[in-house]
């Protein structure tokens, strides 16, 4: 058979165009609907489909979660002041307490998370119709949760014994749920002491656990209150991009215009809202007030037209329900848990702002979901199936 120059061309230019293509086995498995967009620009399929996630869990998981009380007594534990009730709860006796200079390595040592099972994290996500879940790689008492050559503070070392990011991974994978990984405030610096580190850090989690949906970087109030110690956070969102084209990126409510999606916490300011609870009246209306600062500016230079998604708590908060509780994120065994109807009327919430909901839960101290949580998060998923989604407004 005889074929024109211009033939020729056009095959091998096909035939090039194929061997670029990224098979379908190697798309994202959480992804694979949205080959097409994928194969024009791997960030912006995964933004599409991050669009319509709607729903997705948060999951603190650290040494502070071994408190009783969580955050809250961790601080109490670290300064020296643990009560006695608290160390009966951790399982420390006071000579042994009080005569080691690190309460931190006292912790670790009682991190033995027998019923964390990510398999049954995963489930509940599903049952209760979330699409992702963004899970705590490190915070509070300096525990890696994660294969790490950066600290022999590691689960692996712990009691525990687990790469707990790696059996998230695992599950997650199997039933069809995306990864995010959160990554705690220190990591965004860029400062010339902590860099190196932290682009390691990163390194180690986008090379470790395959498709990675992205980065969830924490502690934006530090880059308000001193961006000197920020200025490559370009570089740094660009090595997640190098690593895993597809990752997004988010830094709470945004700080130099490159993130995917932003995340505040409890409340999407720019949107007005009327509330039946009298305590999250209150703090929406101190929040409201402080909004026309440094927030109010980057939404009107950027993060206007960016992705949104609210963070919040199954636990009482102070910041969000002005309660006498602690933060929320983290496990507290005197904190009331969020019952279903609740957990919809923030999904109500989320869809009225454009944004989704990623509902914290605080796993509990032998790694284990709190059953009141497991309850409520199924029947979220049975009242999605009976109402359907809520409503969106102020969409993108």
């Amino acid at each position: 058979m005889n074929l024109s120059p211009k033939a020729l061309i056009l095959i091998l230019s096909v035939l090039l165009l194929n061997s670029c293509t990224k098979p379908k086995s190697q798309v994202p498995y959480w992804l694979n609907d949205y080959q097409e967009s994928y194969q024009q620009s791997p960030v912006e399929a995964n933004k599409q489909w991050f669009k319509d996630a709607k729903f997705g869990m948060f999951i603190h998981l650290n040494l502070a979660s071994l408190c009783e009380n969580g955050r809250d007594d961790y601080f109490i534990w670290k300064k020296g002041n643990a009560s006695d009730q608290l160390l009966k709860y951790v399982g420390i006796d006071r000579t042994t307490y009080e005569s080691s200079n690190n309460k931190d390595s006292l912790l670790f040592q009682k991190y033995s998370l027998k019923n964390f099972d990510a398999d049954k994290i995963c489930q509940l996500a599903k049952k209760a119709k979330m699409k992702y879940i963004t899970f705590t790689t490190h915070h509070l008492g300096g525990c890696y949760n994660f294969n790490t050559s950066l600290s022999d503070r590691n689960s692996l070392n712990a009691p525990c014994k687990k790469d707990l990011v790696q059996e998230l991974s695992i599950a997650c994978k199997k039933h069809g749920i995306a990864l995010f990984m959160y990554v705690p405030p220190h990591i965004s610096h860029t400062n010339k002491e902590e860099y190196e580190h932290n682009k390691k850090y990163l390194t180690e989690l986008l090379t470790q656990y395959g498709d990675i949906a992205g980065i969830w970087f924490d502690g934006i109030g530090g880059y308000y209150r001193d961006p000197s110690k920020y200025t490559h956070l370009h570089e740094l969102h660009q090595l997640v991009k190098d690593l895993q084209p597809h990752a997004l990126v988010s830094f709470k409510e945004g700080a130099v215009g490159d993130e995917d999606f932003i995340s505040p916490e409890h409340f999407m300011l720019p949107f007005n809202y009327s509330w039946d609870n009298p305590g999250i009246t209150k703090r929406f209306n101190i929040r409201q007030k402080r909004w026309n600062g440094k927030q109010s500016k980057l939404w009107d230079k950027f993060n206007a037209t960016k992705l949104r998604e609210i963070n919040t708590v199954m636990l009482e908060c102070a910041g969000r329900d002005d309660t006498h509780a602690g933060g929320g994120w983290i496990n507290d065994d005197s904190a009331i848990h969020y019952t279903a109807t609740q957990v919809y009327g923030w999904l109500n919430y989320s869809r009225a702002t454009g944004s989704n909901m990623l509902m914290n839960i605080g796993i509990c101290k032998d790694g284990s979901i709190h059953p009141d949580d497991t309850k409520a998060l199924a029947q979220v998923g049975e009242i999605i199936e009976a109402k359907g989604w809520p409503e969106v407004h102020n969409e993108l």
